[in-house]
């Protein structure tokens, strides 16, 4: 950072506390309409910028909306073949319990194996 780093880190604070003390004494000894004065004339370009920086986003919102028209009216019209789908209602989930009483069947048919052989 160099000696404004080394500076800044040591008396920066400070330096900077004391430099606005000056300046709003120095305020306060100049005539209360000139402060008045630049006061409007810094809120009346601040207006003014914010007004400028909204135009300029318009606009680049305005050049994305054509931008996005012009891919719109460019790209090859989607042609639709066939009937339109239809929404049907879901068909009934297969029932479990078959299966499960074929599985209790072929364990009671090993146990018997076991047992019996």
């Amino acid at each position: 950072y160099g000696f404004f780093g080394i500076f800044f880190a040591l008396y920066g604070k400070q330096w900077y506390q004391r430099r606005v003390r000056e300046l709003f004494e120095h305020i306060e000894m100049m005539p209360q309409e000139k402060v008045e004065l630049a006061e409007k004339a810094k809120e009346k370009e601040r207006r003014k910028n914010l007004r400028e920086e909204k135009k300029e986003q318009q606009r680049l919102h305005n050049e994305e909306r054509v931008r996005k028209a012009l891919e719109r009216a460019k790209a090859d019209p989607k042609v639709q073949t066939g009937k339109r789908l239809v929404f049907r209602s879901k068909p009934p989930e297969v029932q479990k319990k078959k299966t499960d009483i074929v599985d209790k069947k072929n364990d009671e048919y090993e146990e018997l194996a076991y047992y019996f052989s």
